[in-house]
């Protein structure tokens, strides 16, 4: 007798749903991740712990994203600025391939396409991906095109696949909308910040040398009235001299144990009277601040926030279709499938 179930395979039906919709840009993903984002990168000279800084959720995602295309293919973006660089209005074309233009609303329409985690990226870090792969696929488009493969068998059935998948996605799409309101998305922010640890952070400066007696000399000129941050820009080796040594906030996970002791138990103002040795080399630390890391704010989580929303509300909705249709399962071979076996037709062993 075939075996009926009515919740088996409905995490499968969920991924695959979320994997036809978002898994067309693994290779942009690859690149984006390979990218330097400047605003969170750490200097090469903060002695960092082993499981580096703690995430941030990045803010900077410009307005200028694919919804600003529509079907016209006209762009009305008003103007504004995105990083220094200011974005007019319009269509201007943005690349030619073989003399054909690929306008920004091209441009626009690929990154529609990307997963909203892609989306999500700053303008100016996605836009430069995004432009280039357009062009790659124009150029691929055209190759096809000229093998004039549009009546190929193959190419039929696949196009119809495809068609069939945008339809569910599109169906699927409509169905969640309405059920992720503004209300909802705060509630869940609300319950996330209320369960989130509280985070003591420090602010200090160094100057990093190479040597013990180096680090002795500093604190000598700090003693004799010497500017931190002035010595810092003069003595301190890598991208935090220039800087005056500001290494910004950071919590006692986030340096190596050597000097995130020293660094927490400065008062404020207060730098060390002794060099302080790590693997980088020997600090003098100054501590400029403290404080309790501010909590994630609801702009700055809305996103993944709405897109935990609008998987659960996915995954309820196709569990309650399942409940009103009947569903008979079969083994890999068409059989009845035995007891105690997945679908497969391999028992699985007892759970002890």
């Amino acid at each position: 007798m075939a075996q009926k179930n009515k919740n088996t395979g409905l995490m499968a039906i969920i991924a695959v749903v979320i994997i036809a919709a978002g898994g067309l840009m693994a290779y942009m993903s690859q690149k984006v991740e390979k990218t330097d984002a400047p605003e969170t990168q750490v200097e090469a000279d903060a002695p960092m712990s082993d499981d580096g800084t703690t995430a941030e959720v990045d803010t900077a995602a410009g307005e200028e994203k694919a919804e600003t295309a529509n079907a016209a293919q006209e762009d009305t973006t008003p103007q504004q600025q995105e990083q220094g660089v200011v974005v007019e209005p319009g269509n201007p074309v943005v690349a030619k391939v073989d003399g054909k233009d690929i306008t920004r609303v091209d441009v626009y329409n690929f990154i529609k396409a990307m997963p909203q985690n892609m989306q999500q990226l700053p303008a100016q870090m996605v836009y430069p991906l995004a432009l280039e792969q357009t062009i790659n696929t124009r150029i691929v488009q055209n190759k096809a095109d000229e093998a004039n493969l549009q009546d190929d068998p193959e190419v039929v059935k696949q196009v119809e696949m495809a068609k069939q998948q945008i339809a569910r996605n599109i169906f699927l799409q409509r169905q969640v909308e309405g059920k992720i309101t503004q209300d909802k998305v705060k509630k869940a922010y609300d319950d996330f910040i209320k369960k989130q640890p509280s985070v003591e952070e420090r602010k200090a400066s160094h100057i990093l040398v190479a040597s013990e007696d180096e680090a002795k000399a500093a604190i000598k000129r700090l003693e004799e009235g010497a500017d931190f941050a002035e010595l810092a820009k003069e003595l301190s080796t890598g991208p935090t001299g220039p800087n005056g040594g500001d290494l910004g906030y950071f919590g006692v996970n986030d340096m190596v144990s050597e000097f995130a002791t020293v660094a927490f138990s400065l008062d404020k103002g207060e730098y060390t009277k002794e060099p302080v040795k790590t693997q980088f080399g020997y600090h003098v630390i100054k501590m400029v601040d403290s404080r309790t890391k501010p909590n994630p704010t609801l702009e700055e989580l809305a996103p993944s926030i709405e897109a935990e929303l609008r998987r659960a509300a996915l995954e309820d909705m196709v569990a309650q279709w399942r409940e009103k249709v009947e569903i008979e399962q079969f083994d890999i071979n068409g059989k009845p499938i035995k007891e105690g076996a997945n679908a497969f037709g391999q028992v699985e062993p007892a759970s002890n």
